[in-house]
């Protein structure tokens, strides 16, 4: 019988639906085959050789005169700030007496993974992984840095249906002047746990789980990857370090490189399990002016894309997963 479930860390409901349950080959018809790309593309901007393609670089690792990977402003960027940065607030003005507006405020990268334009992070060394983790590290922290901006957003797009626009391994930094609600309000909800429970809310839950185990997918030093119990779509994938912290930029040396064998390795499993599906996922972390907070925990959450929201996901925010997350666990925990 289908299943309610609330997610612990954000109150939203799903709902488990055990009597559609699916495994990884039913999702084969919503996977496409992924064509094999070349090494090298000459029409690709992100490609060794095509650098005159891009704007300079913001952050660059160099392997004597050849660079390994490179974060770029984003020439087709939906927000962006001026040469100077202002040093006062930016206003917000009232249109037609009721609608809000704000100047397109922010800043867009792109973190280009790899010279290789068939590269993958979940084949790559785990050196290299470390070094594209770095790199979101050292650009969330310089980004912030900007009194202007409210939060900055690290994610990653592969795949036509996950929102890629090229094919060469890349990810995304988008720093915006405002704070999108959903956030604001997840965030607002950990506090009020807090201030009831006296505890982080994501601890616990990460207590819960690894006294659980049935979601549990892999344990190492420093990080912990589960399957939520409240998944909203089929296979998602949490990674919480161990140890409380709310704010990314505060990530160390250590703590990196773990990370990328962690992210190296799940990225993997889901690939060898899910023929290689279209993914997303996303750090959700403090804003960096809040500083290290004790009510809420930094993550990565991970979404392939085997299902759409449909009209009631849609309608209602409730969302219909056919995969149950202690399947999806023992499935990938099992997988090499």
């Amino acid at each position: 019988m289908s299943e309610y479930r609330q997610n612990v860390i954000n109150g939203e409901w799903v709902i488990i639906s055990s009597e559609r349950a699916k495994r990884p080959e039913d999702y084969n018809a919503t996977i496409k085959t992924r064509s094999s790309p070349p090494e090298h593309s000459s029409n690709c901007p992100f490609c060794k050789g095509n650098e005159h393609m891009c704007d300079p670089n913001t952050y660059e690792i160099k392997e004597g005169s050849d660079w390994k990977m490179r974060v770029i402003p984003n020439k087709f960027a939906a927000v962006s700030r001026p040469a100077v940065i202002p040093c006062t607030s930016l206003p917000r003005t009232r249109v037609a007496g009721i609608h809000l507006s704000a100047q397109g405020y922010g800043a867009a990268e792109v973190v280009i993974e790899s010279p290789k334009h068939n590269a993958n992070l979940a084949l790559m060394e785990k050196s290299e992984v470390y070094e594209v983790i770095k790199s979101y590290k050292e650009r969330f922290n310089s980004l912030s840095e900007d009194p202007n901006i409210a939060m900055v957003n690290i994610f990653k797009n592969y795949g036509v249906s996950a929102g890629a626009s090229l094919e060469h391994p890349h990810s995304q930094i988008i720093a915006t002047h405002v704070l999108a609600t959903h956030i604001s309000d997840e965030l607002s909800y950990a506090r009020r746990a807090f201030n009831t429970f006296g505890t982080c809310i994501f601890c616990d839950l990460l207590k819960k789980e690894r006294d659980a185990g049935d979601r549990i997918i892999t344990i190492t030093e420093h990080f912990a990857a589960f399957c939520p119990f409240a998944s909203r779509s089929p296979y998602e994938v949490r990674i919480f370090p161990l140890k409380h912290s709310a704010l990314f930029g505060t990530i160390n040396e250590e703590q990196m490189m773990d990370l990328a064998g962690m992210l190296k390795m799940i990225l993997a499993k889901i690939r060898n399990l899910l023929n290689d599906p279209d993914y997303n996922y996303y750090v959700r972390t403090v804003p960096n002016s809040d500083g290290d907070v004790r009510f809420f925990h930094w993550h990565i959450a991970i979404t392939p894309r085997l299902t759409r929201p449909a009209g009631f996901e849609l309608g209602t925010r409730i969302y219909i997963n056919t995969t149950p997350p202690e399947q999806a666990a023992t499935e990938l925990r099992n997988e090499p």
